[in-house]
């Protein structure tokens, strides 16, 4: 699945030129879906790996790196603020398939959208032009979460059928 989304990433995603506001990213769900029993430095030397991946075929500078890492500091929070109780390590592996629709959809969303923030955030380094910063945060996070839905929907459905 990993290598799935850097494809579609790298050699689809980041060809499009919809509009200059208009970035779709779906590598974030790389994160997302990282198994929740692993230990937090295996999610983290994988996501390390995904960055530098990003990074060098893309340019990306270590910006890509920069704001994939702190997504998996949060996702633990994310996912209590979601669910409204802690992964428990024997129920970790089907969290998301046993999530109900609303909570997998907010859960994805804010994902997107903090990683959205960081990535745009960070690659404008300026408040010069806000509108437009929110304006790319905003549309690029609701097209990323469109984009994604059919493919975190098919990971869960493999999930559920093992």
């Amino acid at each position: 699945m990993t290598v799935v989304l850097l494809f579609l990433q790298i050699f689809l995603l980041d060809e499009l030129s919809i509009a200059m506001w208009l970035r779709p990213m779906v590598f974030p769900l790389i994160v997302v879906l990282l198994p929740m029993e692993w230990r937090t430095i295996w999610v983290m030397l994988a996501t390390l790996a995904v960055g530098v991946v990003m990074d060098v075929t893309l340019g990306g500078a270590g910006l890509y790196t920069a704001t994939l890492l702190p997504l998996v500091v949060i996702r633990h929070w994310i996912l209590y603020i979601t669910t409204g109780r802690r992964v428990e390590s024997g129920d970790q592996s089907s969290l998301l398939s046993r999530m109900t629709l609303r909570q997998l959809m907010i859960y994805v969303v804010a994902m997107l959208g903090l990683h959205h923030i960081m990535f745009f955030g960070l690659e404008t380094l300026s408040f010069a032009a806000p509108l437009r910063l929110v304006a790319t945060i905003l549309f690029s996070t609701l097209l990323s979460a469109i984009i994604a839905w059919p493919i975190l929907r098919l990971f869960i459905s493999k999930i559920v059928a093992r």
